[in-house]
């Protein structure tokens, strides 16, 4: 090899080994910030390998070295440049977590003085100690510190800490809430077993008769005549009367406000059966608009129609989109669920069809399905509702007749089916009478009630008023007059605010598993809610028929038993079935002296089977299975 080439390696050896090691430490050097000028001074020696051991064994352990030879080569840089600012990486690289950026240096300039002179020797320079330099540096910049996201932190713990809640988790899956389809339809069976009174024959006349008065100049007619400012019947809501007539005045204020009420609730049933017919109309008006005029989209169709119909209704077209699409809405609930489903719809309807949430397929079936079980319950409940679809064309003669109970519906939405129809293949004869009370065999008591039950003794209840009723069970006074009555045991059964037995929000279905009949809940029952009472023929001394055994205690001592048979007269309550593991229960209280036994709930939804426990007591000897597929069921292979 020759000299030259000799030349060459030495001087890359001498680049990349001096120049990279030298960078790298000014990189992590911090020391040049308590320096006012800080220069980098390199200088060359040229010594023997094994004079250089020797030295550095003979000043092994005190740090000094003696500078007693002269650099072949002395070299001084500015390191002033250092200490500005430094040049970060890009964001993408520094924002990774945990990544450190490192800095970069700008470019050292040599000093004015730099001079090759190898003069640079002094009794200081020999005596000074070399600050040790290690190999760990604190990092110029601050790092990234990521913090797990599962981690806890408390300040201070105290002797004695109570338990923590749970920590809340975002990403957990949310509890199931009640779909709007199921509250609608929650709602519609609300209104037709509530109070509602939907007669528009009498109160549209009446709303529009008041409409009708109140027209004209109100001055002169109020001069002229005060009372046709109201039609007739209609009456109007009485002034503030004095102590004296107070009572009367609240009574019939109460009596105005309620026809109101239902007025304007009939006309609330009749504007939104006239909207969903009006999108109809609307879809129609689209279709002979695009036949007449091939070349028009239908797109363009459809706003000719919506402009035409903004400028009649007088509203902006924003508006009239918007109503529109809440009208397309109460169109879409009358093709599934029909024109009974909008007017016992209620005031979640408009909500229901503003933020359209469930209206899907699935959705639109299961209402579907649901029709011919609430038009039972409107007909029957309801037999004038029809009257208000005169309105839109359709026919005002209900589909079902007779009584609510008169009818077993089917929960795969076929027609309901008459309830004679049920019975006929086991009794050709078969007949049932509704009742609201039961009814007392004379034949068998003549007019002596067994369910009679004597008051309890003088001093053995809390009531402080002297009346005829006191119940046995909370020691209350009973009366069917609310400001006599203080006994809320079952308020709606019996009291001032008891509920017609018709208007039990329950229907008559048919089993899928050979049961016949059952009772099924459109409404959730509360635990301890009063369902119904079981009433039927007061009897005794019948056999190998199911009846309802009890016994009451007679005014001279001893007991009496009797039986309800629902064989040809009762309610709904007979058709509840039994189950291992029932949802109700049947429970006996005495009211206004005689012993009733009502069906309470020990907690149902809505759309459950309503089931009792018929005791041991009607299973033993009884030859047939019990069908309630409970697991805990008692009686799978027959009676005890």
């Amino acid at each position: 090899m020759d000299f030259s080439t000799q030349l060459e390696s030495l001087r890359q050896s001498l680049s990349d080994d001096i120049v990279g090691h030298v960078t790298e430490v000014l990189r992590n050097l911090s020391s040049t910030e308590r320096l006012n000028r800080p220069v980098l001074r390199l200088e060359l020696f040229v010594e023997d390998a094994d004079e250089q051991r020797n030295d550095d064994h003979r000043n092994h352990g005190d740090g000094v070295v003696h500078a007693a030879r002269r650099p072949l080569v002395s070299r001084v840089f500015d390191l002033s440049g250092t200490r500005v600012p430094t040049v970060m990486t890009p964001p993408s690289m520094a924002s990774s977590p945990g990544v450190i950026p490192e800095p970069v240096l700008p470019p050292l300039t040599p000093c004015a003085s730099d001079s090759p002179t190898p003069c640079l020797g002094s009794q200081q320079e020999n005596t000074r100690r070399r600050k040790g330099v290690g190999g760990l540096r604190p990092a110029r910049h601050r790092a990234v510190v990521v913090e797990d996201v599962d981690s806890q932190r408390q300040m201070q713990v105290p002797a004695r800490s109570f338990p923590k809640r749970a920590k809340v988790d975002d990403d957990a899956v949310a509890a199931l809430q009640e779909a709007s389809l199921g509250k609608f339809v929650a709602g519609i069976w609300e209104q037709i077993h509530g109070g509602v009174d939907l007669d528009p024959q009498s109160s549209l006349e009446q709303w529009l008769g008041a409409a009708a008065g109140s027209t004209g100049n109100a001055a002169v007619r109020a001069s002229e005549n005060t009372d046709r400012i109201t039609p007739p019947g209609f009456g109007r809501l009485p002034g503030m009367a004095g102590p004296a007539e107070a009572s009367g005045s609240f009574n019939r204020s109460n009596s105005f406000c309620r026809r109101v009420t239902q007025a304007s609730r009939t006309c609330r049933a009749l504007e939104v059966i006239v909207q969903a017919r009006w999108v109809e109309h609307f879809e129609s008006y689209v279709d002979m608009v695009a036949s007449t005029n091939p070349s028009m989209s239908k797109k363009k169709c459809r706003k000719a129609a919506l402009l035409e119909a903004c400028q009649d209704f007088g509203w902006a077209e924003k508006d009239m989109r918007n109503r529109m699409r809440i009208w397309a809405g109460y169109n879409e609930i009358k093709d599934a669920g029909g024109w009974v489903a909008l007017v016992f719809a209620g005031n979640g309807i408009y909500r229901l069809c503003k933020y359209r949430v469930g209206f899907d397929a699935e959705s639109m079936q299961t209402l579907r399905a649901l029709r011919p079980r609430i038009e039972v319950a409107a007909d029957t409940l309801h037999p004038t509702w029809r009257q208000l679809l005169v309105v839109v064309g359709e026919s005002p003669e209900p589909r079902f007749t007779g009584h609510p109970h008169d009818w077993v519906v089917s929960p795969c939405g076929s027609d309901p089916v008459p309830l004679r129809s049920t019975y006929l293949s086991r009794d050709p004869l078969f007949s049932f009478q509704h009742l609201d009370e039961s009814i007392l065999d004379a034949s068998v008591w003549g007019d002596d009630d067994p369910r009679w039950v004597p008051p309890p003794p003088a001093g053995a209840t809390a009531c402080p008023k002297k009346t005829a009723f006191t119940c046995h069970s909370c020691g209350q006074a009973q009366s069917e007059f609310p400001k006599q009555n203080a006994c809320y045991c079952f308020p709606p059964l019996f009291g001032a605010q008891k509920r017609a037995a018709v208007q039990a929000p329950v229907q008559v279905f048919r089993t899928s598993n050979g049961r016949n009949n059952g009772l099924q809940a459109l409404a959730p029952f509360d635990r301890g809610t009063a369902i119904g009472e079981f009433v039927g023929l007061v009897t005794s001394g019948l056999q190998d028929v199911d009846v309802m055994s009890s016994s009451s205690t007679r005014a001279g001592g001893g007991n009496r038993t009797y039986q309800i048979w629902q064989g040809r007269q009762g309610n709904f309550t007979r058709f509840v079935n039994h189950s291992c593991n029932p949802n109700a229960q049947f429970q006996s209280i005495v009211w206004m002296g005689l012993e009733r036994t009502v069906l309470v709930s020990k907690g149902i939804s809505a759309g459950q089977e309503i089931t009792v426990d018929y005791s041991d007591s009607y299973w033993r000897g009884l030859a047939k299975k019990c069908l309630c597929s409970e697991s805990c069921c008692r009686y799978r292979t027959g009676g005890l």
